[in-house]
């Protein structure tokens, strides 16, 4: 956390790294403002802005001051935190990014003891070397972290340790050997703020604000492979019917039930859920996740900040075909989402610069 200051932006309190110009250290936050710019997550420092003039700045909204390098976990908090560490490491590659750089002073312990992560100046893209660098730091802090355990408990963890070096598990497998380790214990595993591995991301894919469509690996990105949607209203969700579009959808233009789906597009939302791509929006649009009809099922919702427009979905779309948002509304000055959780659902929150609104979610 060297090198941050905490600040007040309005009722905001922030966290500022700053460099001067044309600095290494200025490449490095221009690098890390871009990565999480992509990124939507509740356990990732969230993005407020980049600035270059008069010196290099990069804002987020300030997640606490108590990293794992100054005040560790210890015992089984300690397996219960690597385990949702795991889980968000495993969330990034689901997305195609690594951190680049695990270490306990990246790791913050956010208000309800669960680890945040920052320090994203060395992330890049997945790759067949940034994966096993990622695996191996993991590795690491599972040994660092568990050393007053008792021997049964860290003999676990060194295997776990050892197969996260081998590249024999993922960071996915890491977190259910480290769920049934707390199990046999009898220590719950931690909640995940991000369940069937979903994470929300701005990547390359775009359809109309209120639609959604499921893209796949076959997927023809050049404009022959439009396919239509049919209108529908607003407030309940659509039926979906598919054919050539005539012409593809104007871009940012205000929200209305969408005409055509239309071939990805960089800059735009997409989000992973259970290992496929979905795409949704348009470029500057913010996606996340949550279940906002309280039946166990986790839904995107998607805001438009130039507009102040939230569209809540309430079902993901099936192969080639769309959805269109069950519920529009609008938040004036909205610039980015947050989810409250609750014991069994969740609410909807909009932040602005005065403050936030709590979203209205209606039954579906």
């Amino acid at each position: 956390m060297s090198g941050i200051t905490v600040s007040r932006r309005g009722e905001r309190i922030v966290a500022v790294k700053e460099a001067p110009i044309d600095s290494s250290r200025a490449q490095t936050l221009a690098g890390e403002a871009e990565t999480l710019r992509r990124i939507s997550h509740p356990s990732v420092v969230e993005y407020v802005e980049h600035q270059t003039e008069p010196t290099v700045q990069l804002v987020t909204m300030f997640a606490g001051t108590d990293t794992w390098e100054r005040r560790p976990p210890h015992g089984l908090d300690a397996v219960r935190a690597l385990a949702a560490l795991c889980s968000i490491v495993a969330d990034l590659h689901d997305a195609e990014i690594s951190h680049g750089s695990l270490t306990a002073s990246h790791i913050i312990t956010g208000s309800d003891t669960r680890p945040v992560l920052c320090g994203f100046g060395r992330s890049t893209a997945l790759s067949g070397s940034s994966s096993p660098e990622d695996l191996t730091a993991l590795a690491e802090l599972l040994v660092e972290m568990t050393t007053d355990l008792d021997d049964q408990q860290r003999s676990h963890i060194a295997a776990i340790s050892t197969d996260l070096r081998r590249g024999s598990i993922s960071a996915r497998t890491a977190t259910s050997r480290l769920d049934a380790l707390l199990a046999e214990d009898g220590a719950p595993p931690p909640g995940r703020r991000v369940t069937r591995r979903v994470i929300a991301l701005v990547a390359a894919a775009t359809i109309g604000m209120s639609a959604m469509s499921l893209l796949t690996a076959g997927d023809d990105p050049s404009p022959r492979s439009r396919t239509s949607v049919s209108a529908a209203s607003t407030t309940t969700a659509g039926a979906i019917g598919l054919g050539p579009s005539a012409a593809p959808p104007a871009p940012a233009a205000p929200l209305v039930p969408p005409t055509a789906l239309a071939p990805p597009a960089p800059g735009a939302p997409t989000l992973i859920n259970d290992g496929r791509q979905y795409a949704l929006g348009q470029p500057g649009d913010v996606a996340i996740v949550g279940d906002w009809n309280c039946d166990g099922n986790t839904t995107p919702a998607l805001l438009r900040p130039t507009t102040g427009e939230i569209a809540i979905f309430g079902e993901w779309p099936a192969p080639k075909s769309g959805v269109v948002a069950q519920h529009i509304v609008v938040v004036e000055g909205a610039h980015s989402l947050e989810v409250d959780e609750h014991d069994v659902c969740v609410s909807l929150r909009a932040r602005t610069d005065t403050g936030s609104v709590l979203v209205p979610l209606e039954e579906t």
